[in-house]
């Protein structure tokens, strides 16, 4: 489906209400039994927040006291509690009751600079960005690869990290925990896809889709923030599980935004050599994601349909835009 940003029904501090872009910016901070976390991670965003801003916390039913921590130790802080975990979607939540102009979404496993949220506004500076993807640090300084160029290889869509630049530059995807995007734009064309349930590519997709309608992502070199990474589906998923997540949603990322037929053709093509590769190695991630991918299918077509009613470029189009060879072009002033 082309989502909507409505959540599952919650108990919640943080009503829905007629306020949208009263304010600035609207933090949106995921949470799942990660107490101490998401407190580290609260505390670092009040430190770099303006009056005009908010911080939204959506916990996803956490057993571990996570909320009240939250609502105890930041009662400015509006905060979502959600009855199970609907993992990432459950942004879709925050995003219900949020009031910025802009929305981040972020993770609960990282901690922001000062200066995280001002340098990513910033670069909202003309009318076609969608969205702003900052630069993420490992805890030992290490780039995470959040600026990213895109391409097609073997039927699919990947993308490649690049390096950093002091530079703004266009950038593939906005990653999905710590990316600020223009709600309005974010409404228009629809927010995070359940259909990609229960994680990995959504992010991705999202991105592909604004720029299928026209928008532009850009990366933000001085908005920065430290991630720890993977911790929450590392501990409820398998590694098998995961592995076929990424492969169901590679697919069925195509099927709902890739429509020049040629490239449909190389996508068809490549399927059985894959699946002949995966049952020699006996990869079962894959073998699952593609049978998953499938049961999908009718739902990826319906979802299709809507979000091509506002697409404006072809899959070429902006696979040329989103490739190595034009963002690193920017970064070197060419």
């Amino acid at each position: 489906m082309n989502s909507s940003p409505r959540g599952p029904e919650s108990e919640s501090t943080a009503e829905p209400s007629d306020e949208v872009g009263t304010l600035r910016c609207s933090l949106v901070v995921l949470n799942y039994d990660e107490r101490d976390l998401v407190v580290d991670c609260v505390r670092s965003m009040l430190a770099a927040i303006g009056p005009e801003d908010e911080i939204i916390v959506v916990d996803n039913g956490s057993s571990d006291g996570s909320a009240d921590a939250v609502a105890e130790a930041f009662p400015t802080v509006r905060l979502v509690r959600l009855p199970e975990n609907r993992y990432i979607f459950s942004l879709n939540a925050g995003l219900a009751v949020a009031r910025g102009r802009y929305v981040a979404f972020c993770n609960n496993d990282m901690v922001v600079e000062p200066n995280f949220v001002e340098r990513a506004l910033d670069c909202f500076v003309e009318d076609d960005i969608f969205a702003v993807c900052s630069r993420v640090l490992d805890p030992r300084g290490a780039e995470q690869g959040t600026r990213t160029a895109g391409f097609w290889s073997h039927g699919l869509l990947f993308y490649q990290p690049l390096k950093h630049t002091p530079r703004t530059t266009d950038c593939f995807f906005a990653v999905g925990g710590q990316s600020f995007f223009r709600r309005d734009l974010l409404e228009e064309i629809g927010s995070i896809d359940e259909l990609l349930w229960p994680m990995y590519h959504e992010d991705i997709e999202l991105s592909y889709r604004a720029w299928k309608s026209g928008y532009r992502i850009v990366y933000a070199p001085d908005s920065v923030c430290h991630h720890l990474g993977g911790k929450t589906s590392r501990r409820v998923f398998t590694a098998v599980q995961l592995r076929s997540f990424v492969r169901q949603n590679e697919l069925l990322m195509v099927w709902k935004d890739v429509t020049d037929p040629r490239l449909l053709i190389d996508h068809v093509i490549w399927i059985l050599p894959r699946l002949f590769v995966a049952l020699l190695r006996w990869d079962r991630g894959t073998l699952e994601g593609f049978v998953s991918a499938v049961g999908r299918l009718p739902r990826a077509l319906r979802s299709r349909k809507a979000a091509q009613r506002t697409f404006r470029l072809t899959d070429r189009q902006v696979l040329e835009r989103v490739s190595v060879r034009v963002i690193e072009g920017q970064a070197s002033g060419q």
